[in-house]
């Protein structure tokens, strides 16, 4: 006698996987070479250098370079390599141009290493504060060529994408943090990958409600949805998305190089004082709820 668990399983996945597919766009028209500049490339790098220039335990590093016709410009990758670490975290912002206060923090992070190394002594860092540098200096989601690099994980057309995974080759983390915005969302909001346990999630959740931000109810993400600011994307998710070809860089990262991963959200709308605040006091109870 046939199994009807195997039957539906098998009638239902193709339709899953169309729906996958249909819903996880990742392109944009390529842009024109023209596209106005509205932040500066070149003061990042000299505030990064400048931060590492303070400490020997700092060194700031090109991961690679991204060249388009017009552009050229590094993914800069700084290392925080303190003796006798016993943690290996990986930090990175920037991946949607669009979204500042990611890159803004993981600069201002290089700073705190730069000044209070006591902070994170035990702990080596890779931080890439801009994984997207043509978005970011054009206020752009996208990369020069449209793509939506944070969907590359699994094919890796992009230059950016690819720069990461050389970044990334053979290295293993505890922790990997990914800082975003969004420019539709209404409050605070995150997600964890392959991970049972929420209670470090709603406890950053809480924090946030309790500094006074408001926390988003209402974001879909293809099959997933936040519930009380949190979407707790399950392992065989993640495997369903490689399958699609539509892997984000958390996505990615939670297969192949880290044990916990976690990603950022804050609300475009508010002040930028406000979202840095949010990323800083995810950041520091994500990172100690781990070492802890």
């Amino acid at each position: 006698m046939a199994n009807p668990m195997k039957k539906t399983v098998i009638v239902i996945l193709p339709i899953l996987v169309s729906v996958l597919l249909s819903c996880a766009s990742a392109h944009h028209d390529p842009f024109a070479g023209d596209t106005p500049v509205v932040r500066d490339l070149d003061a990042l790098a000299a505030q990064l250098k400048a931060f590492c220039d303070e400490s020997s335990l700092l060194s700031l590093e090109q991961a690679g370079q991204v060249t388009y016709d017009e552009f050229s410009a590094p993914v800069w990758v700084v290392r925080y390599r303190p003796p006798g670490a016993e943690r290996r975290v990986l930090v990175t912002g920037g991946v949607h141009g669009n979204e500042p206060a990611g890159c803004a923090w993981v600069t201002e992070l290089v700073r705190l290493l730069a000044d209070r190394p006591q902070l994170y002594g035990n702990t080596s860092f890779d931080l890439v504060p801009l994984v997207n540098p043509w978005g970011w200096n054009r206020d752009i989601r996208y990369n020069r060529e449209g793509w939506d690099i944070n969907r590359d994980f699994a094919s890796f057309e992009t230059q950016e994408a690819r720069i990461l995974e050389s970044l990334f080759d053979s290295r293993g983390y505890d922790l990997a943090i990914d800082h975003h915005e969004d420019p539709d969302a209404r409050g605070f909001y995150l997600y964890q990958y392959a991970k049972r346990d929420t209670t470090l999630s709603r406890a950053v959740i809480e924090e946030m409600r309790k500094l006074g931000y408001p926390i988003e109810q209402d974001v879909h993400m293809v099959i997933l949805r936040t519930r009380d600011g949190l979407i707790d994307a399950p392992g065989w998710g993640l495997r369903y998305m490689r399958l699609t070809g539509q892997l984000s860089i958390t996505n990615y990262l939670r297969l192949e190089h880290s044990r916990e991963v976690y990603t950022i959200e804050t609300p475009i709308y508010l002040p930028m004082e406000d979202r840095l605040r949010m990323h800083r006091r995810a950041f520091e109870l994500i990172y100690s709820g781990v070492v802890e």
